[in-house]
């Protein structure tokens, strides 16, 4: 059975695609509460471990593709199978997720069904997204619980920022611009603020290159490193700290000084 889906005009004249079967917008929903950032995360069958993920805030989308060394990817993916560009994920301002295939050589599937290169299919967390045949998986991850949803809302409303495509964090007036693996490891600690994560997180979240590689492994010292040189730019507004044999959490000082 072939993959259906029709093109209609919304009541905002905003072009869509739907699923013939089922034509409701699907939510990311946690309790009463809307995401403003969705966790997309690569799971492979047989695998325990967890694998690469991401992030994709409303209003902008992420690139999923193979591991070049070379090319610029949201989520990068080990495997010979994948295209370099395999497919692309939005997320609108709408709590809406999307899923567009990039005219991939093996094929990007929603719930088994084989997509159209270049249409927009929803999708959710119940649906099964998966590429190459069923042979990688992608998931959204409901990690970002209630207690975590309403903790960055309310720092989101104290006046913190954070701006991907510049790759900076504003807190009220100051803007404190970061390099790319600087602005991956705050994203990682902000999604878990005043929780701790592992050295294996953060090195699946800022070396996602190395992450599966045992002959390039990532040390102790490259990941200390960072973490100084992030905890120097983030001045008064946050701290990072490490605790041996429990991991790295960070601590938002944001409303304590009257900022």
């Amino acid at each position: 059975m072939k993959w259906q889906a029709r093109k209609q005009w919304n009541k905002s004249d905003e072009f869509i695609s739907t699923r013939m079967k089922d034509r409701d917008r699907v939510t990311l929903k946690v309790g009463n509460n809307m995401r403003e950032t969705a966790k997309i995360v690569i799971r492979t069958p047989g695998q325990e471990s967890d694998g690469s993920f991401a992030y994709v805030s409303q209003g902008r989308s992420i690139t999923v593709g193979r591991y070049t060394g070379v090319s610029e990817l949201d989520l990068s993916i080990y495997n010979q199978m994948i295209s370099k560009r395999h497919c692309r994920i939005h997320y609108d301002t709408k709590e809406q997720l999307w899923i567009e295939d990039l005219d991939s050589k093996n094929g990007t599937e929603l719930n088994g069904q084989r997509l159209v290169p270049y249409e927009k299919y929803p999708f959710g967390e119940g649906d099964s997204l998966t590429l190459v045949n069923g042979l990688i998986h992608l998931r959204v991850e409901g990690d970002l619980g209630e207690t975590r949803e309403y903790r960055i809302s309310d720092l989101l409303g104290e006046g913190v920022r954070l701006q991907d495509h510049l790759q900076t964090v504003q807190v009220n007036e100051d803007e404190i611009p970061l390099s790319k693996k600087e602005y991956q490891l705050f994203k990682l600690l902000y999604s878990e603020l005043d929780h701790f994560v592992t050295r294996e997180q953060i090195i699946a979240q800022v070396w996602p290159e190395r992450s599966m590689l045992e002959s390039d492994p990532v040390g102790i010292d490259e990941i200390n490193s960072l973490i100084y040189r992030t905890n120097r730019k983030l001045g008064i507004h946050f701290t990072i700290k490490s605790v041996y044999k429990k991991g790295v959490y960070m601590k938002s000082h944001v409303g304590e000084t009257g900022e």
